[in-house]
């Protein structure tokens, strides 16, 4: 290969690299892959269906989000393109439909922003929050416990719709300061008895973790 044609070579991945945060590659032209995500504890769902329907879209396109300790998390990859229409269907270990939802968008190639969606019961469950982005933040651990006066530390990690670690930083918040504080870092102090939830966001994508402090 000539000096040339390795110059050029050498541009065209730079720019590849470039166009995409953090590094993370850029999905194929005109596509765009989002992470779904939904927190679904307190109900009775075990399987969550995406459908997505556009106008120029000849069929309808058919996702299964695969649920795992009350969370369910997956990726659907779908073209770039103006009225994309996104319905969920939640249903039970027994195939009754209990949340629906759907939401309208515009989808670029690459990254998009992220945008919430709640699914509505059709039961007695109560309503779940469900988030899609290009971006997954994971609170590790999910459930800790520390005594008043004292600290625990947690940490964050955030994944691209390839399922790579994004290096950038979340804002961390605590649900009930009056329980547990977190500093910028993660670090989480015991205020007094009682369970609150603190969360750390990117992107307008959230991870959560449950703290117990003791007495």
């Amino acid at each position: 290969m000539s000096h040339t044609q390795l110059r050029g070579l050498s541009v065209a991945l730079a720019a590849l690299v470039a166009c995409s945060p953090h590094g993370a590659v850029e999905p194929p032209g005109g596509e765009s892959r989002l992470i779904v995500t939904a927190d679904v504890s307190g109900t009775s769902v075990a399987t969550i269906v995406v459908e997505v329907t556009a106008p120029d879209l000849p069929a309808g396109l058919l996702f299964n989000i695969p649920i795992s300790n009350s969370v369910a998390s997956g990726t659907i990859t779908l073209r770039a393109g103006s009225g994309r229409n996104i319905t969920m269907r939640a249903y039970d270990a027994g195939g009754v439909e209990t949340h629906s939802g759907s939401v309208t968008i515009d989808i670029h190639a690459g990254t998009n922003a992220t945008i919430s969606l709640v699914l509505i019961p059709l039961t007695g469950d109560v309503p779940i929050q469900v988030t899609l982005g290009s971006f997954s933040v994971t609170v590790t651990p999910s459930t800790i416990s520390v005594a008043v006066g004292e600290t625990a530390q947690l940490t964050a990690l955030i994944k691209d719709w390839n399922g790579n670690p994004a290096t950038a930083s979340v804002a961390w918040a605590t649900s009930d300061p009056g329980i547990a504080s977190v500093d910028a870092s993660g670090l989480v102090a015991g205020t007094r008895a009682g369970i609150t939830t603190i969360a750390a966001t990117f992107r307008g994508t959230t991870g959560t973790a449950t703290v117990t402090v003791g007495p």
